[in-house]
């Protein structure tokens, strides 16, 4: 049997041809596409399926794309697409196909990532009964998602919107990052407005404009021109060049590991909470020293419910291609 996985970005789409026998979950092929050179994602599918000769017989497939999935019908953020599972299997010949979020295909897939996929942040107790996860995912915006383990023993992942929850900030410096946010937007402010690319980009305004930290000219030019400055950002936070980019990292990774104690609480994560998205495996080597650990296990009477919890970096770039294939062969 083989199986169609995708994993399709605003930026990237990623294929994969999977074979499940024997309860594996066996790479076949791959391929990456540009989003945007295509009209169409089954455009994009077609190219890959004609890669292969002769084309497989497909028996289920899955596509993880970002945006709100209803009634199998999904506009995709960031990209021009409006797809319909129904419309789509008919057009690529597929019998079956299921259209989900992103990250719903990334919690899919946690039971099945091993040791090397991942980043230990905070062991917790390993041992304790893996019935529900939590994925966190900064990037772009704040995905997150959770799986569950169903009476029959399967899991199930589920989509969340908690990355749009209110920001609660917990010392003198968030407190002031809020009032700052609030008046710059002018509108409520989420966590995902200090935990994403643009996060990461206020946090660092809030630093220069309202506790006064030093920008450099150089520093200056290299953002404006910058196709991703958060990137600039985070690299030199990294390398420990300018205070003003080591504080906006030192203030992300504290503020990623509350929320994703928070997130622990809300979901009961008894099988971990794990960081994806595009920024914290970039970013793992801040997050190891100590101070996202220290938030993350930072909740009062509740911290020994934390303490059980996993917390782990996904350094998997192919996490979600293979959550796609386990939900397809679910079909």
């Amino acid at each position: 049997m083989t199986l169609l996985a995708g994993d399709a970005g605003g930026t990237k789409t990623r294929l994969a041809l999977y074979d499940p026998s024997g309860g594996r979950f066996e790479l076949r092929r791959m391929a990456v596409f540009e989003s945007r050179a295509y009209p169409t994602l089954d455009a994009i599918v077609r190219d890959f399926l004609s890669g292969g000769a002769p084309r497989p017989s497909i028996a289920a497939a899955c596509i993880g794309v970002p945006g709100p999935v209803v009634g199998g019908v999904v506009r995709a953020t960031n990209l021009p697409w409006v797809l319909e599972a129904g419309v789509l299997a008919e057009a690529l010949g597929l019998p079956q196909i299921a259209l989900v979020n992103d990250h719903v295909a990334t919690a899919a897939a946690l039971p099945l990532l091993g040791p090397d996929d991942l980043i230990t942040l905070h062991p917790g107790l390993p041992e304790r009964e893996r019935e529900v996860f939590g994925v966190v995912a900064p990037g772009t915006g704040l995905g997150q998602a959770y799986l569950a383990r169903g009476v029959d023993g399967r899991y199930r992942p589920f989509p969340s919107e908690g990355g749009h929850a209110e920001f609660a900030p917990r010392d003198e410096i968030e407190f002031d990052l809020l009032t700052y946010l609030q008046a710059r937007l002018r509108k409520r402010v989420s966590v995902e407005r200090v935990l994403s690319g643009p996060g990461i980009m206020n946090i660092y305004h809030f630093l220069r404009e309202r506790r006064g930290l030093d920008e450099p000219a150089e520093l200056r030019d290299e953002i404006a021109t910058a196709a991703t400055p958060a990137a600039v950002v985070t690299g030199h936070g990294l390398a420990g060049r300018h205070p003003i980019c080591v504080e906006t990292l030192e203030l992300f990774a504290r503020l990623l590991g509350s929320h994703a104690g928070d997130a622990v609480l809300t979901y009961l994560c008894t099988g971990g909470l794990f960081l994806g998205g595009g920024i914290p495996a970039k970013v793992a080597a801040k997050l190891q020293e100590g101070g996202t650990v220290a938030a993350y296990l930072d909740k009062g009477r509740l911290s020994p419910v934390v303490a059980m919890t996993p917390l782990c970096v996904i350094r998997a770039e192919r996490a979600a291609l293979l959550g796609a294939a386990a939900i397809a062969a679910s079909l």
